[in-house]
């Protein structure tokens, strides 16, 4: 099985988050670090969603609510794209990296299942989001 790969969306507040996870020995990317700053300030959900799932990413976002918004949503199912989301939009970024890392062999084993879908991410671990498309 590859290891998994990460990109995080600039919701997440980047440089700390993607700092701990690299510190863990995580693949993790920020959409700046991809894309460059200009174009990552500028991409839509849709956009980043379509490319970083077609390079080959697990996606990271601040908002579980990605689900349940239609442009999103279809994004998600047309570009079979993995993502986890955070349950909890107020998290810092060192919290987010502490939940990251308590779940960490649940949140690998993401990159061997079926995609398209939204896992959430809050204290109990990973739950799957009802994805609203088709």
């Amino acid at each position: 099985m590859t290891p998994a790969r990460f990109l995080l969306d600039r919701s997440v507040g980047g440089r700390i988050l993607v700092a701990r996870l690299r510190a863990a020995g995580w693949d993790a990317r920020t959409l700046a670090e991809e894309y460059g700053d200009r174009r990552a300030q500028a991409m839509p959900d849709e956009e980043w969603i379509a490319e970083g799932t077609r390079s080959g990413f697990l996606l990271l976002a601040k908002d579980h609510r990605v689900a349940s918004r239609p442009l999103e949503a279809r994004a998600i199912y047309m570009h079979e794209a993995r993502i986890i989301a955070f349950v909890r939009g107020e998290l810092t970024g060192e919290a987010m990296g502490d939940l990251c890392l308590r779940h960490e062999r649940s949140i690998h084993r993401l990159g061997s299942v079926a995609p398209p879908f939204v896992m959430a991410l809050g204290e109990q671990g990973l739950r799957r989001k009802r994805l609203n498309y088709p």
